[in-house]
């Protein structure tokens, strides 16, 4: 809001603001000049008390401990103790009175003994009653109360008292805190007062100014046209039943407009009646370019699955082809292998490795069968999968190739991860995850195994440090028979495999590669993950 110095200060916003800040200044100042006034005094009757008390402490203990003042070096101790340059008591001293008339005579002091002033008629104020204080200027330079109290005689009644006990307190320490605090008041309030003079300017903004200047805003919208203005005034004050008043005025021309305006909006709702027919037939036919175009996506998408169809078909011809081929050659080796178990002069170690071989002849057989199996639909032999079992089994198998390779393998699973599923068709998804990821890693690397609970199944993630698919590639990855391995090392086959095996398994699966930064392999079984008792 920009302020016109001269407009504002003819308003009554400017002189409501003046006349406000001119009485709360002036009360502001009053009662920090009042707080100021009473500290000053409130101080001086508290060093006062100091004092008294003081001299009340020492009057106790002579009269406790040494009412004849035999020990007067006991008596400087406890002095010197209470009063000093240091402290607040800034000087005690003890007299003792000389037979029983009013003279006394020093008998020690917090000080020198023989730097004390002193006469011996300062017996008469041991005619008090109460103690005896005044303010009095100190050989310090600055105030200090003067405080003299009788020592009462120990025997009570109408006994005269034993001696006098004088005491200064140095209020040079006290009127420095005086002087801070007032230093302080003088420095704050300033500042409280501009506080209340920007409270000031908020609250007359709020309940004066900012209704006004509502009430003026639409009245010139409503002068300039705006039949629908009005002043949004929330008070139920004078200004808010201006307000409303206002309000009232604007509704009845607001009424009187929209009667003149109705039969223009008919004609234009005549000419918007023939907007909007054009409007639905542009609309129809877009519709229709709509489906026409969804079709044509549709024609293309089942033309890419036939051609998958197509790779698939051959894939399974060329398979059969290759078990065909392989067969021969393992039944001959696993026939000679027998033979050789055979053999009574054989060593436990090599009956091992023997037994090691044909288990994995046996395994190249399941797998061609696999293979077969695939290309031909089969049904699921579903069964309770560990994954953990599952995968360190397979982990003795693939030890010599991660080693021979370099590369390292980590699993990161949670104990209990059982799957409903075929168990050869697991052990095939994970052979050929791992062998395409050592490929990716011909110098090395380390493959990270991840899987987590995600909903009712679970999420398994492979990822490995290898070389990365490049962008324009990675959408083919999983067509049959495509391939970026050189000839001779890869069919095209292993994903395409991979992909089938999990949809057969109710999930999907998909991967996420960048050059240089290595591949993850991202799968999941929904509905088919059950947590282990």
């Amino acid at each position: 809001m920009t302020i016109q110095p001269l407009k504002w200060l003819r308003s009554l916003h400017a002189k409501l603001f003046l006349l406000m800040a001119l009485v709360t200044s002036v009360l502001t100042v009053a009662v920090a000049y009042n707080i100021t006034r009473n500290s000053r005094r409130e101080m001086e009757v508290y060093t006062k008390n100091l004092t008294i008390e003081a001299a009340r402490t020492i009057e106790t203990e002579i009269v406790q401990n040494d009412p004849k003042f035999h020990d007067s070096r006991s008596v400087k101790g406890l002095l010197e103790s209470i009063a000093g340059d240091d402290r607040s008591i800034f000087q005690m001293d003890v007299f003792q009175r000389i037979d029983r008339t009013e003279t006394v005579y020093l008998l020690t002091s917090s000080g020198v003994d023989t730097e004390i002033q002193w006469t011996p008629d300062l017996g008469k104020f041991m005619r008090l009653k109460e103690p005896s204080a005044e303010l009095v200027d100190l050989s310090t330079g600055t105030k200090g109360w003067k405080v003299f109290l009788p020592i009462h005689n120990p025997k009570g009644g109408s006994h005269p008292p034993i001696g006098l006990i004088r005491a200064y307190c140095d209020m040079g320490r006290w009127e420095t805190v005086w002087k801070n605090n007032l230093t302080r008041t003088y420095k704050t309030l300033p500042w409280v007062i501009l506080g209340q003079f920007i409270l000031l300017w908020v609250i007359l903004g709020i309940f004066v100014h900012d209704p006004l200047r509502n009430i003026t805003e639409a009245m010139e919208r409503l002068e300039q046209g705006d039949t629908a203005a009005r002043a949004s005034v929330g008070h139920t004050d004078e200004l808010g039943s201006i307000a409303n008043r206002f309000n009232l005025m604007a509704s009845q021309l607001q009424r009187a407009s929209g009667e003149r305006e109705a039969f223009i909006e008919e004609i234009r709702g005549l000419n918007a009646n023939l907007q909007n027919r054009i409007d639905a037939a542009l609309a129809d036919l877009q519709a229709k370019n709509t489906e026409l175009e969804t079709l044509v996506e549709r024609n293309s998408l089942l033309r890419e699955e036939l051609s998958q169809q197509e790779r698939l078909a051959v894939a399974g011809q060329l398979t059969a082809t290759f078990a065909h081929e392989v067969g021969t050659p393992l039944n001959l080796v696993n026939s000679h292998l027998q033979l050789l178990e055979g053999q009574e002069d054989l060593t436990d170690k090599t009956r091992d490795r023997l037994g090691v071989i044909h288990s994995q002849i046996q395994r190249v057989g399941e797998i061609v069968r696999r293979l077969l199996d695939m290309t031909r639909r089969p049904q699921l032999k579903q069964e309770s999968v560990s994954l953990n079992d599952l995968v360190d089994g397979l982990q003795q198998l693939w030890l010599p190739t991660l080693t021979a390779h370099g590369v390292g393998f980590h699993m990161d699973s949670p104990k209990g991860v059982v799957v409903s599923a075929d168990r050869k068709q697991m052990e095939q998804l994970f052979i050929n995850l791992v062998n395409n990821a050592v490929d990716a890693m011909p110098l090395g690397g380390h493959i990270n195994l991840r899987i987590r609970p995600e909903g009712e199944g679970w999420k398994v993630e492979l990822q490995d440090t290898g070389q990365g698919i490049p962008a324009d590639v990675l959408p083919k990855v999983f067509k049959p028979m495509f391939t970026t391995k050189p000839e001779g090392k890869g069919t095209g086959l292993g994903l395409p495999i991979c992909r089938e095996i999990v949809r057969t398994h109710g999930g999907e699966i998909r991967l996420v590669s960048e050059v240089g930064q290595g591949t993850t392999v991202i799968f999941d079984l929904p509905g088919q993950a059950r947590a282990a008792a």
